[in-house]
């Protein structure tokens, strides 16, 4: 029980890590230990009372939405303290409370700034054990839609540990992309534990690409640009996980060109994940877009039916999980979108088991993913619905628009639909190739013509914003 508990604190923790800024997550989060756990309530503790009334002040509805999604359905939070601690007589006022935030994250900056920031390499390694367990290339599922993703990471890991000098130009750059929860940032990590197990003393920066916009304006601010630059300019191995938020940002562009262009001129090795392949990427610099494509492109495509049912089957044997065979395949056709969202759903079936003391069952597992279903359910209704409203418009048919007639009205109506599933649902461009009966290819190009031809034809523009109107009322 007690390890269960801490597991899906950790769980908690991890949430709550990726929300906030590292110093917040250090000062009011990293401490807190889940001691108890019913249908009903949460206990949390921590070893300080005014952490306490802070937390419930200010973050207590963050951690209830954490845990939720954990658990997969809500309890109440409560807080004890670690230690015996002599009660203020006085509850702290809000002004007070602020004082004390910011005495706290004064003293976290004092220490901070007197490490040398070139050590400061990735934001987790304060705790790498967690990262080394967690994210490596052992532990990662390997499958068709993964394959040369994995093995490219591979070999760019061994490249950088002198293992494979030969492979050093045809892996720098590598862009790896893919939607969300698919492995890539697993991967990215998988990459920096194998290096730092086998090489520790190379140099590995590894960023968020919103955190690399937000460190240059924070330098411009406060005059320390030079410092930014040689802190990036002077990495072995750089990471940039999501670079797709330097899209549109043209002072971001211009810094990390130069950043991308030192570090490629010396030699040195560099990583980049988006959820879009380069060239879609958009507004980005021509030049940034022809160097992102100097070396290798890897895409992560959502898992298959048998990597899914690896998946579920590896995370609920590290769960310490009996799930029946039946409970299995009904997760693998239901569980979908992304690995993600399996991890997810383990992590509620486990919590739900822990908490009523009973195994496993279907039905229990069809009540922790009633939320992702009822997600799966809406996008089709969206997708129904454009089809629909295109095929009115354009006095087609929708067994037309997803068929194989070629006729001209049909076939605009069909690249028109294909382009308002990519604006207004999440769905990847691969699934909406399956949901058409068509490939990668060819939803890309009906997505650019219908871009192409909304530049042109201004009536074409004020349809499809007519159509988005009517879609999203």
């Amino acid at each position: 029980m007690k390890q269960e508990l801490h597991e899906i604190g950790e769980a908690v923790l991890g949430l709550l890590r990726e929300k906030h800024a590292q110093n917040v997550y250090t000062v009011w989060f990293r401490d807190l230990e889940l001691e108890s756990l019913t249908q009903e309530e949460a206990v949390f503790s921590t070893r300080s009372s005014f952490k306490i009334q802070f937390l419930v002040l200010h973050y207590l509805k963050d951690i209830g939405e954490c845990l939720k999604n954990v658990l997969g359905f809500p309890v109440t939070v409560l807080f004890i303290c670690r230690e015996e601690e002599e009660e203020p007589k006085e509850e702290p006022s809000a002004e007070q409370v602020e004082q004390e935030e910011k005495a706290s994250l004064a003293v976290l900056t004092e220490e901070e700034e007197e490490e040398d920031p070139n050590q400061l390499n990735i934001r987790d390694l304060e705790n790498p054990k967690t990262i080394v367990e967690r994210y490596t290339f052992e532990n990662f599922i390997v499958a068709a839609s993964n394959r040369f993703a994995h093995a490219a990471c591979l070999a760019v890991a061994k490249t950088a540990c002198n293992e494979n000098d030969d492979e050093e130009d045809l892996y720098n750059p590598l862009f790896i992309y893919g939607k969300s929860g698919l492995g890539k940032t697993h991967l990215l990590y998988a990459i920096t534990n194998e290096i730092k197990k086998k090489k520790p003393d190379v140099r590995i920066i590894y960023k968020k690409g919103e955190d690399f916009t937000n460190e240059l304006i924070s330098a411009m601010q406060n005059h320390s640009t030079e410092s930014f630059r040689a802190y990036y300019r002077t990495a072995d191995v750089l990471l940039i996980d999501d670079i797709q938020f330097i899209a549109g940002k043209v002072q971001t562009q211009e810094e990390f060109f130069h950043t991308f262009s030192a570090l490629y001129e010396a030699g040195k090795q560099i990583i980049l994940t988006s959820d879009r392949p380069p060239r879609e990427i958009r507004p980005l610099q021509d030049r940034l877009l022809t160097r992102f494509e100097w070396g290798q492109l890897a895409d992560i495509q959502p898992p298959s039916e048998e990597l899914r049912t690896a998946i579920i089957m590896k995370k609920s044997a590290d769960a310490g999980l009996d799930i029946p065979k039946e409970a299995v395949l009904f997760l693998t056709e239901n569980l979908t979108e992304n690995i993600r969202q399996i991890e997810g759903a383990i992590h509620r079936i486990k919590g739900i088991s822990m908490i009523a003391s009973t195994p496993v069952t279907l039905d229990m597992c069809r009540r922790s993913i009633a939320d992702f279903l009822q997600a799966k359910i809406s996008t089709n209704e969206v997708i129904d619905r454009i089809c629909a409203a295109v095929a009115k418009k354009y006095n087609v048919t929708i067994e037309d628009i997803r068929g194989k007639k070629r006729n001209e009205n049909i076939a605009v109506a069909r690249h028109i639909c294909i382009y308002l599933v990519r604006q207004l649902t999440d769905l990847s461009q691969t699934a909406i190739g399956v949901y058409f009966d068509r490939d990668h290819a060819t939803v890309i190009n009906s997505i650019r013509n219908v871009e192409k031809a909304m530049l042109i034809k201004h009536s074409l523009q004020y349809d499809i914003e007519e159509l988005i109107k009517e879609l999203k009322n």
